[in-house]
């Protein structure tokens, strides 16, 4: 299928999403189908169940462009191992290089990028408020320059000082209890979706942004209910948690 066609993308995800339903440990997405397995030997039942799907729905690959049996592999701009996962080291060097922008229009491309991997930033809406203040009343392709100040330079580079500290998110295990954490505070709010061990916690994702101007005024205990994720919550992965959560404060 040509990927050119406005429909294409769509459509080929229903398509290979169907080819392979049922199979709990592959994760496709368009074109690329990642593989999750606990043991080399596992690992190959696993393989040959997706090349027996794709055998009989006439589908090929390409070997050039395959990775198999590898500890970690990079998809889709993050890196997974079998710790959980993280961004890509080569993007997070991209961004801690990154110059102060000059412009509204290349702060807020900077912004842009730099969310891409938000769920890995603790207090990513903290640090970003005074940049995104910054952008307030700004055009789409806004070229003026930016009226940089001594404390928003800081949150500049604080921001790409995060990244390159990015969180490593977990991924759950079947029969752990989870823990989602909700806090609130004047200018932002955020959740953190935790897995309980005997001695410590373990991140499956982190969610957090500014507040809007109508929860600005709000009290504490109003504020926080707007932290709740809107849906069931998702772990690094992308699936969602239908275990039991424990919400607490």
């Amino acid at each position: 299928m040509s990927f050119g066609l406005r429909n294409a993308p769509s459509t080929f995800q229903r398509f290979i999403t169907e080819v392979l339903r049922g199979l709990d440990f592959v994760f496709p997405y368009l074109d690329d189908v990642l593989i999750a397995s606990s043991s080399e030997e596992e690992h190959e039942k696993h393989v040959k169940l997706v090349f027996d799907r794709f055998q009989q729905c006439g589908l090929r690959i390409n070997l050039a462009k395959s990775v198999m049996g590898a500890g970690q592999v990079e998809y889709l701009r993050y890196l997974i191992t079998f710790e959980g996962s993280r961004p890509l080291p080569e993007k997070v060097e991209v961004i801690t290089n990154y110059k102060l922008p000059d412009t509204i229009h290349e702060l807020r491309t900077f912004l842009g990028i730099v969310n891409f991997y938000r769920r890995y930033l603790k207090d990513a809406a903290k640090t970003q408020t005074p940049l995104h203040d910054l952008l307030k009343g700004a055009k789409k392709k806004d070229n003026r320059k930016v009226p940089w100040i001594e404390n928003t330079v800081k949150n500049f580079e604080q921001c790409k000082s995060e990244l390159s500290k990015a969180a490593l998110l977990s991924f759950p295990k079947s029969g752990v209890l989870l823990s989602l954490c909700c806090d609130a505070s004047d200018f932002a709010i955020g959740s953190v979706l935790q897995q309980l061990k005997p001695a410590y916690l373990l991140a499956l994702d982190n969610q957090n942004e500014q507040n809007n101007f109508g929860q600005e005024n709000d009290t504490s205990n109003l504020k926080e209910p707007h932290s709740l994720p809107d849906e069931e919550p998702t772990s690094s992965c992308g699936r969602k948690i239908k275990k039991p959560v424990r919400f607490r404060e």
